[in-house]
């Protein structure tokens, strides 16, 4: 029986209700599909995922589903798509509401131009790598690591989506991990994978190498005519040199590619954050925020220059005089009932005092940044990141989505990076400036 899309529209539409309007199919495969969905009330898109429970191959994946779906819904990082809602409705469907990323995904920018420049390759690796090891760090493994599953959003960030049928270790029941069940796409899978063993962290290391093999030589390193031909090369055969392909790729950046793609898991990094520093290591400008994904002559890039001048300008005037000030930007003293809250959330530790604590206006406004006299940091719905303000310096950077936006980046030791606020208007990001230079002793540097 095949997947009757109308109808999972129709569903989905009674599940969701008023507020929300079904719209465009934006894929689908087997017993799902993602349709873009406008949510009024909020004035954004949404992505959602919707499972037909009468097409699922076994009663309990509608079980892993939701369990599933809704620990990933805990996870909140830069490089990981948000999960907004998990839902049901009358035993026919099963939904995830998520973030709507407008970009291309990495499938896409590989059948554009077949293979990816080194500087290019290695960021989307880093970044990916950066999300796998904050999901692993939960205890999800993600089990399906491709190009599909990789998006990179309008502003140039990567972001991985589909941790649908992700394990999570910490709560899957023996029940659920006992089916033999092998999922994923044969290309990118790790051998133990590939012959039905248990899994760790170090599977997705495997298939991220793969990536990152194919971004570099575009192809991907084991492929045949059959699932079955594919996964016994992914368990027996070795790889084909980098160099057989392409002889630009630093010899640091083989030597990364060809350790992810050991057979033997303890022969592979142990863990995405060690892979993610090896990359930075053999290729510095791994450690960039964003990746170009639409490629363009001298000239036309001086006009898109013109054009985001021009823009800039606009913008500034109109912000200035209709932008919405900060939902919440103080100075020391701060009020002892926005420094109780901050307490009671951990955002301060014990002997820290805040500082300046900064939410924007729009659709960021529940994400708080709290600069203390130690530390910095980041307080969403749902958790804290906070790190030691000695070694913390900040970035911003404009992309255009929907009009001219603002980024702000904390750049942390080790070349990491955490996204604190991808939407801020020039208001937001005038406001911040010259906050942060007094308060954390440096010029913040665009980029």
């Amino acid at each position: 029986m095949s997947l009757d899309i109308s109808t999972l529209r129709q569903r989905l539409q009674e599940a969701l209700g008023a507020e929300f309007i079904v719209g465009d199919l934006l894929g689908e495969g087997g017993f799902a599909a993602v349709f873009r969905v406008r949510e009024k009330r909020a004035r954004r898109d949404v992505a959602v995922k919707v499972v037909d429970l009468g097409l699922t191959p076994s009663p309990s994946l509608a079980t892993r589903f939701v369990r599933e779906a809704r620990t990933v819904a805990r996870l909140e990082h830069p490089h990981i798509v948000p999960i907004y809602k998990v839902g049901g409705y009358q035993n026919e469907v099963l939904y995830i509401v998520m973030r709507c990323v407008d970009g291309p995904s990495l499938r896409q920018l590989l059948e554009r131009k077949r293979r990816l420049s080194v500087r290019k390759a290695a960021t989307i690796g880093r970044q990916v790598a950066d999300a796998l090891g904050y999901a692993h760090r939960y205890g999800v493994v993600h089990r399906d690591v491709k190009p599909d599953n990789i998006l990179v959003d309008t502003g140039g960030h990567v972001l991985v989506t589909d941790f649908g049928i992700a394990k999570a270790a910490q709560q899957a029941s023996s029940q659920l991990t006992t089916e033999g069940m092998v999922v994923g796409t044969p290309q990118y899978m790790s051998p133990e994978q590939a012959t039905g063993e248990s899994l760790d962290a170090r599977s997705d290391i495997y298939s991220l190498g793969i990536l990152l093999y194919q971004m570099l030589t575009g192809l991907a390193p084991f492929d045949g005519e059959s699932a079955q031909s594919i996964l016994m090369k992914q368990a027996t055969a070795n790889h084909a040199p980098i160099g057989d392909h392409r002889d630009d790729v630093p010899a640091a950046l083989v030597g990364v590619v060809d350790r992810m793609l050991a057979k033997d898991p303890g022969e592979r990094f142990q863990t995405a954050e060690e892979a993610s520093r090896a990359l930075v290591a053999a290729v510095p400008a791994a450690s960039g925020e964003t990746v170009r994904v639409r490629g363009g002559s001298p000239v036309m890039a001086v006009k898109a220059l013109i054009g985001l001048v021009i823009l800039a300008g606009a913008a500034l005037v109109a912000l200035t005089l209709l932008g919405k000030p900060a939902r919440l930007a103080v100075s020391a003293p701060i009020p002892d009932g926005v420094v109780r809250a901050l307490r009671r959330r951990g955002a301060l530790t014990t002997g820290d005092v805040a500082q300046f604590v900064f939410a924007p206006a729009g659709a960021e406004d529940t994400t708080f940044l709290v600069v203390g006299r130690h530390n910095v940091a980041i307080v969403t719905p749902h958790r804290v990141r906070s790190y030691p303000r000695d070694g913390v310096r900040a970035r911003y950077g404009a992309h255009v989505s929907r009009g001219l936006q603002f980024r702000l980046v904390l750049l942390l030791p080790q070349s990491q990076r955490d996204t604190v606020f991808r939407g801020l208007s020039f208001r937001d990001l005038s406001e911040l400036v010259w906050r942060l230079e007094r308060l954390l002793g440096t010029s913040l540097g665009g980029s």
